[in-house]
């Protein structure tokens, strides 16, 4: 089985699919990974399940600031 990346779970909820609270107590959960940095390369490697996709779905609108501030209130981490 794939592992869902958090982008595709962000999609799924901008889309409707998934109701707020769920989306809320989903991603405060998920276990996010730690950006990977390669100095041989300009740009970071593309990785789905980092914070960088919360802050993505912010500025994409599919999170609202309500949204990520409590996601993150959640994880026990203040915005």
């Amino acid at each position: 089985m794939t592992k869902q990346s958090l982008s595709e779970y962000l999609e799924e909820y901008g889309a409707g699919r998934i109701d707020r609270e769920e989306m809320l107590a989903t991603v405060a959960a998920w276990p996010l990974e730690e950006r990977e940095w390669d100095m041989a390369h300009t740009l970071p490697t593309h990785q789905d399940n980092t914070a960088d996709e919360i802050s993505g779905a912010l500025l994409e609108g599919i999170l609202t600031e309500e949204d990520y501030r409590e996601i993150w209130r959640r994880r026990g981490k203040t915005v």
